[in-house]
């Protein structure tokens, strides 16, 4: 069991995007809307972290679940 915890640590650590921090990175254009008064709401929230070379713990939904892997 102590083999898989080691193994299966490093992958919260993994970038997603190879492609982040690079002019050719298609998750860098962001696109976002407001209407009236309304907060504006935008793709960056989602795409931001991948984009800036994130790993899968920095995203905001599946970094709360790498918290149960060790390491």
């Amino acid at each position: 069991m102590n083999s898989l915890g080691g193994g299966l640590g490093p992958v919260k650590n993994l970038k997603v995007d190879p492609l982040a921090n690079t002019p050719v990175d298609p998750l860098a254009n962001a696109v976002s809307t407001q209407i009236a008064d309304f907060k504006p709401v935008g793709t960056t929230l989602l795409t931001g972290a991948l984009s800036n070379g994130g790993a899968l713990k920095d995203l905001p939904l599946v970094g709360t679940l790498t918290r149960v892997l060790p390491g």
